[in-house]
């Protein structure tokens, strides 16, 4: 099956990054191997994974900080072993949760252009003995001039220690941890309050009501587009893009002024929200370049007619995870 790379929704082409190697098709499970394979073969134009550290230098491709949602066993993934998770099974699928050295295997040996990135889900500061690790772990997929190789972690500490130990490395910024959009019912998470424009925020200028929401916006955007110097690519949650553009910013273009022809992603939008079509407008308006989804298959199959509702109203949370 050929698997669509972008979608073109009013007049703009985005491209599709396949969400932990999900597809839509819903024959694969979740950061698997036979996933990488169907993204591969189908032809995919962006593919991104996630990462955690375990026991004997590997990685385990897995979300969460604990086995127990996603797989058959339990605890923190960091005392797992290579060994040891090789006895699990990916929850709900008779396959084995993959490794990074598995994944790289495989990587180094494609044939065809794609850009891949690398969620690296440890937050915990990093020695630079660690990150040398993993920078040995993705080097072959680096050296594959097939591949485009970018690496996002929500803890900038961590990517600016990895542009201090290779300034060559390709680094996605998203500032989701300083800045962001509440939605109800949202589990406790950095930033820890809700301030006075709305928003999850935790910096002094957020105490009081001083200037212009518009004012605010582009002024905190654009200082945390500086956490990691020459990132190259900036992801926005979706429900941060909708409601700074009804407050009169556009996030995009204060990315763009600050930072220049970086890549900009949206995330996560998948198919089966009730205002699809809505929230696609709203990503093609802003101009982003990039949507996170674990729906390719399904999202693509919208067209340029299908646009032209209003974008969809504050609050409306699109489904998926980070």
């Amino acid at each position: 099956m050929t698997l669509p790379g972008h979608l073109t929704f009013g007049g703009r082409r985005m491209l599709l990054k396949y969400h932990r190697l999900l597809s839509g098709t819903g024959a694969h499970p979740p950061n698997s191997l036979s996933a990488l394979r169907e993204l591969l073969d189908g032809g995919a134009e962006a593919i991104e994974f996630d990462v955690h550290a375990i026991g004997g230098g590997d990685y385990l491709l897995v979300h969460d900080e604990t086995l127990d949602r996603e797989t058959t066993g339990t605890g923190p993934v960091a005392a797992s072993t290579p060994a040891s998770v090789k006895n699990l099974r990916l929850r709900g699928w008779d396959e084995a949760p993959a490794l990074l050295s598995e994944v790289a295997r495989i990587l180094a040996e494609h044939r065809r252009p794609v850009k891949v990135q690398v969620d690296f889900k440890d937050q915990r500061p990093l020695p630079a003995k660690e990150v040398q690790s993993f920078l040995r772990a993705i080097e072959p997929l680096r050296s594959n001039s097939n591949l485009s190789v970018v690496v996002g972690c929500l803890g900038d500490w961590n990517l600016r220690t990895l542009r201090r130990l290779d300034s060559h490395l390709a680094l996605g910024l998203d500032f989701l941890l300083y800045l962001d959009a509440p939605m109800p019912g949202e589990f406790p998470r950095l930033p820890l309050r809700v301030n006075v424009y709305g928003y999850l925020d935790d910096h002094p200028l957020g105490y009081m009501r001083l200037v212009p929401t518009r004012d605010y916006l582009e002024d905190r955007i654009e200082s945390l587009c500086h956490l990691v110097p020459g990132a190259v690519e900036v992801y926005l949650r979706l429900d941060f893009i909708i409601q700074a553009h009804s407050d009169g910013i556009n996030p995009v273009d204060v990315v763009r002024r600050a930072l220049g022809s970086v890549l900009i992603d949206g995330w996560t939008l998948n198919a089966d929200h009730p205002q699809t079509p809505e929230m696609l407008r709203a990503l093609s308006v802003t101009g982003v370049d990039q949507i996170t989804t674990d729906t390719a298959v399904q999202l693509a199959a919208y067209e340029d007619r299908k646009a032209g509702k209003p974008a969809p109203a504050r609050g409306t949370r699109p489904h998926g995870m980070a």
